[in-house]
This record gives C-alpha cells, sequence and structure tokens, in this order.
C-alpha cells in the first residue's frame, strides 16, 4: 500500500544552524526541467528503490541506500565503479535499455527511478508497480538551455533523489565535498599557470579514427568551468557528445587530448591512436595526449564528477605547456 504525498512532493526547509537562513530543499516535480515523467501519489521516504540507469545507483550509494534492484549490475563497475561493493548481490532487473518488469516487481519496490528516453513508453506498465519518476539528464538545447550543463542537472537530479528519499543532509554533505574539490582542483591549476588550458575528452568507441568528444554542456564542461579551464569542442549538442576524427585536431594546436580508453591506460598512446593523422596533430606531436582509465564516465552523479575533476587536474598537470 503506498503512504502518499498531496500529488507532488511540497517544498520544505531547514536551518543548518542557528544563524543561517532556512534553505529550500524540495520543490514540486511538475516544475522539476529534470522531471519528465512522475508519477502523481509518492511514497513518502520510500526505502525500497528500484534504479534503471547507473547514474541513479551512484546517486543512491552517494546516500547510503542500496537498490533492491538494478539494471545491468555486472557493468556498473566498469562504467562507473564508484561504491561498487555496496551492489554485489543487488538483484538484476534486466538491461538498462530493456528493463523486465516482471524482475522489478518481485523486488517489491516502493519507488522506480528511470530515464525519460529509454523508458518513456513503460513508463505506464512500472507505475502500476510502484510509484515512478523518469528523469532527462540534459539540459534542453532547442529551448535555450545553452548556459547550463548535465553537471547542473546531475546535481539537480542528485537533490531530487535525496528529497524524494528524505536525505536532504546526506545530499548537502555530497554537494559540499563535490564543491570543496574542484575548489581544491582549481586552485592547484591556477597556481601552476594552468587557467584556460584548452583540453578535448574523448571516448574510445572501438571504431577506427572516430570518437566521441564531450561538448560545451557535457558534464565534463560543467567541471572544467569549475576548474577554470576550456573543454573543446565549446558548442553544445544535444546529448553533450559529438563525433570526431584526427583530422578534427590538425588546426587546434593548442588543444590538449584526454583520452578515456575501452581497455585501460597502460598501453603505449600509439596502440590507441593509430590512425597515420595523429602523427600531424599538434597535441599528439608535443606529447600532449594522455590516455584515461575506461571508468572515468561523463553520465554519473556528483562522485563521479569530482573523480573526473580530480583526474582532468591531474592530467593536465602533467602534460607539457601548449
Amino acid at each position: 500500500m503506498r503512504a502518499t504525498t498531496a500529488a507532488v512532493l511540497t517544498c520544505m526547509t531547514f536551518a543548518s544552524n542557528a544563524v543561517e537562513a532556512a534553505q529550500p530543499t524540495c520543490g514540486p516535480l511538475a516544475t522539476n526541467p529534470t522531471v519528465s515523467q512522475y508519477s502523481h501519489k509518492m511514497t513518502v521516504k520510500p526505502k525500497r528503490v528500484v534504479v534503471l540507469e547507473f547514474m541513479f545507483a551512484e546517486d543512491l550509494a552517494a546516500l547510503d541506500m542500496t537498490p533492491v534492484g538494478l539494471v545491468d549490475p555486472e557493468y556498473y563497475a566498469g562504467w562507473i565503479g564508484y561504491d561498487s561493493a555496496r551492489f554485489a548481490g543487488v538483484p538484476e532487473v534486466g538491461t538498462r535499455q530493456e528493463p523486465s518488469l516482471e524482475a522489478i516487481a518481485s523486488t517489491r519496490p516502493d519507488l522506480i527511478v528511470g530515464v525519460g528516453y529509454r523508458h518513456a513508453p513503460i513508463f505506464d506498465a512500472l507505475d502500476r508497480i510502484a510509484p515512478t519518476v523518469l528523469f532527462q539528464f540534459s539540459p534542453d538545447v532547442e529551448k535555450g538551455g545553452v548556459e547550463e550543463t548535465q553537471l547542473d542537472w546531475t546535481r539537480t537530479i542528485f537533490r531530487t533523489i535525496g528529497c524524494l528519499t528524505g536525505r536532504e543532509d546526506a545530499t548537502q554533505a555530497v554537494e559540499a565535498k563535490l564543491d570543496a574539490g574542484l575548489a581544491r582542483d582549481a586552485a592547484r591549476l591556477a597556481a601552476a599557470g594552468r587557467s584556460g588550458t584548452q583540453f578535448a575528452l574523448l571516448q574510445e568507441l572501438g571504431l577506427p579514427d572516430r570518437y566521441w568528444a564531450y561538448t560545451g554542456n557535457s558534464t565534463a564542461a560543467g567541471v572544467a568551468r569549475a576548474l577554470g579551464v576550456e573543454l573543446w569542442p565549446s558548442k553544445p549538442t544535444r546529448e553533450g557528445t559529438i563525433y570526431l576524427t584526427s583530422a578534427d585536431f590538425l588546426k587546434k594546436p593548442e588543444v590538449s587530448v584526454l583520452f578515456v580508453t575501452a581497455t585501460g591506460a597502460n598501453v603505449p598512446i600509439d596502440t590507441k591512436l593509430d590512425s597515420p593523422v595523429w602523427r600531424f596533430v599538434p597535441a599528439k606531436r608535443e606529447g600532449r595526449v594522455s590516455l584515461i582509465e575506461p571508468n572515468i564516465w561523463g553520465f554519473g552523479g556528483p562522485m563521479s564528477a569530482l573523480r573526473l575533476g580530480d583526474m582532468i587536474t591531474e592530467k593536465l598537470l602533467a602534460l607539457p605547456k601548449p
């Protein structure tokens, strides 16, 4: 039986201490830009949560919660990796692309969390099992969401999940940790004279000389902004990524390259960048390309963003200046 709120979450406030003004922590789901669909009756402080995407698994772990069901659990460690031990033994409920309604129902959830672009077609079926919230990962570029990045939305999603589960204090603590980490990394880069450094973050796809590059509205761009460095390409795209080849870097002499491998970073760079064009790319010729472990994932939660910030900082500090 569902314990419910009045249609949506209402706004609540709290004071962290006697001198700080009360801060709003929860707002209506109906006006939350990251929410694409939601059940109009929600469980109060749900404890049995099923997550249909890795970001939400990470979010729960950061809030010290363990889901009762997870899609593709065997791939979580490889893509995200945050607190992976927590998910040992968590029941599998299908894949991210095709969740199993039967498996979800068998976990007796009181909240299901998914993503609109994948799970909108099965929203009604999910809603019949338990209260459901579907999120949208990215700002809508077509509606002028250029200034916001996926990091902004990642944080809003995290706060919303914290509010849904009644863990606002834990949410604030995690965000404070993220802010402190990004500020620390920004200070390190500034002290080394690396503020404003231009770089690209590429994801290996297993395709000949064809890579994902994170763009100006991605989580990576939001992290770069906080660090005081510049991600290229800066133009926002619908998914926060764009396909690039080595030829795209020929006329970008100032851009260093961080390359997220699919297999591991302990290999010679030339085994990954095997197109003959790469030897003419200024960054490659000047030793400003660095390989990165595969579970640096650009679509994670706050802890992934913190790890991404640390990684960008370490790699840029280790590379020669343009």
